[in-house]
């Protein structure tokens, strides 16, 4: 009986244990492993949850499951698949594919990726590149054509190249948005491209030097008058700028070549053609150069360009030009071609105060030559006049206005007609009175009023203006006794304008002898 008391007891206890137990609701943990690059995932996952009455003495167990691990990668799967991509040499060698692009890029290039096989993808993908490339610069390396030829083997050398790298990138372009853009020290798919091209025309001197002497060659040929192949040197310049090397390659000997080439043009300009040939060639010279940056040279090469052709053609021959022809200009007021001199001089440093000083001497020379000549005493007024309404018509027209050439005009003016002391004066005191007889039917009261004008600015440029004075109140008071004054408006007039010259003691008799009379 103690025994079975005992063995009733523990099972009693037993139940209660296990009642006790099964109350518990027993929740594992669900542990997540994620890798950044969607290689294999490895984790559990909670399948369900199991609702429990407490007391009833029904359970229902919680099951956990694992995530399905990722298939492992076959045994000769990666080098397989790098067989097919190396389809990408049937495309450098231009031949047909015999893979989809889908299929390359979909189940191949991913899948590869995704298997965290990227760096390797890339570092093979780069020597493929290389070869190909070192092979091309071989051969045009032992290509051995004439300038012409080799440049086209050149172009086609970089047009295969750059539409060969843009189908490659397009099949590698989850690596390249992937892999390549996570690590800033890789280059793109496409840069890469460039810089192996780069590397290997840089390091293979010959190729280099005969591409940039052919296009030397050839542009020497077009500034010669020459016919070109424009569209071939665009396309070969904008692949050095492509590749970054436009400026230490070819800018630099291309403008010593252009400082050489103008430098002795602008010789031959100077010796052989006369002054309005010269200027009109130099023109279309530099027009030409302009038309050249925009057909295929680079923009920012242009203002460098501009100013070595100006220089070599204008800067260094300014008082040779001048000394050739700017006299005849003047003479024969060639208005036009003055307007081209000076467009041209303003383009070039010291060029607009070296036509200025020669400027100065010519107006110098010339009203030396009226006033200094006793012969043309009787015509000295009206040469003057007339010459000062051609330079002032020269200076509007074909010098843009420019007042340092208005104050240097006045300036020579007033030195040559000061040359012969007092005969000026005395000639235009006279001159005026001729103007203001009666009977004098040259002119209509505007015309008059107009030639009154002119008077008095060359009256300013006189020095002695007392002998004006005296000639001109002892004309003035014959006019009035007599009865000759053409028009006592114009007088008024006259003395008006002197009024505002003249000293104020000349004014004041003037007036005094006009009230008098």
């Amino acid at each position: 009986m103690a025994e079975e008391d005992s063995f009733s007891s523990s099972a009693t206890t037993s139940q209660e244990q296990e009642q006790l137990e099964n109350r518990n609701l027993i929740v594992p943990s669900v542990a997540a492993d994620h890798h950044t690059d969607d290689l294999t995932e490895a984790s559990t996952t909670l399948s369900g949850f199991a609702g429990v009455k407490l007391g009833t003495g029904s359970v229902k167990k919680l099951v956990i499951r694992n995530f399905k691990d990722k298939p492992l990668i076959l045994e000769n799967y990666t080098e397989e698949a790098w067989q097919k991509l190396k389809e990408v040499q049937a495309i450098q060698n231009n031949t047909s594919v015999q893979y989809s692009l889908e299929e390359l890029y979909q189940q191949l290039l991913k899948n590869l990726c995704s298997y965290n096989l990227s760096a390797n993808l890339y570092k093979q993908l780069k020597q493929l590149c290389e070869q190909h490339i070192r092979a091309e610069i071989h051969q045009l390396r032992e290509y051995s054509l004439d300038t012409g030829p080799f440049l086209k083997k050149m172009d086609k050398c970089w047009q295969d190249h750059a539409r060969q790298m843009s189908m490659i990138r397009n099949i590698f372009l989850f690596l390249d948005r992937t892999y390549v853009f996570q690590i800033s020290m890789l280059s793109s798919i496409w840069d890469m491209g460039l810089e192996l091209f780069k590397s290997y025309i840089i390091r293979d001197q010959n190729v280099q030097s005969r591409t940039i002497d052919g296009i030397l060659l050839l542009i020497e040929k077009e500034r010669n008058g020459e016919m070109i192949d424009r569209c071939l040197i665009q396309r070969l310049l904008s692949m050095l700028s492509d590749l970054q090397i436009y400026q230490v390659s070819f800018e630099n000997k291309f403008l010593e070549e252009t400082n050489r080439f103008y430098a002795a043009e602008g010789r031959k300009l100077v010796q052989k053609k006369k002054i309005p040939g010269c200027l009109y060639h130099i023109k279309n010279l530099l027009e030409e150069e302009v038309d050249r940056v925009r057909a295929y040279l680079s923009l920012n090469t242009q203002k460098l360009l501009i100013a070595i052709v100006e220089k070599q053609l204008l800067g260094e021959h300014l008082s040779a030009v001048l000394q050739k022809g700017l006299s005849y200009l003047l003479d024969e007021n060639r208005v036009e071609d003055l307007s081209v001199l000076y467009q041209l001089f303003s383009r070039v440093e010291f060029g607009v105060q070296v036509l200025l000083q020669h400027w100065i001497d010519y107006i110098k020379k010339f009203g030396n030559s009226i006033v200094t000549n006793p012969v043309k005493d009787k015509t000295m007024v009206q040469e003057l006049l007339d010459f000062k309404d051609k330079i002032d018509f020269i200076i509007a027209t074909s010098f843009l206005k420019n007042e340092k050439f208005i104050v240097a005009m006045k300036d020579a003016f007033e030195t040559f007609i000061n040359k012969r002391s007092n005969k000026p004066a005395q000639l235009l005191a006279k001159y005026v009175d001729s103007k203001l007889r009666a009977g004098n039917k040259e002119a209509t009261d505007e015309e008059l009023e107009e030639l009154l004008d002119k008077v008095i600015v060359l009256f300013r440029f006189i020095n002695g203006k007392d002998v004006f004075e005296a000639f001109y109140k002892k004309d003035l008071a014959r006019r009035l006794l007599l009865g000759k004054s053409a028009s006592v408006d114009a007088e008024k007039s006259m003395l008006s304008k002197l009024k505002q010259v003249c000293r104020k003691a000349f004014n004041n008799k003037i007036q005094k002898g006009w009230k008098d009379l």
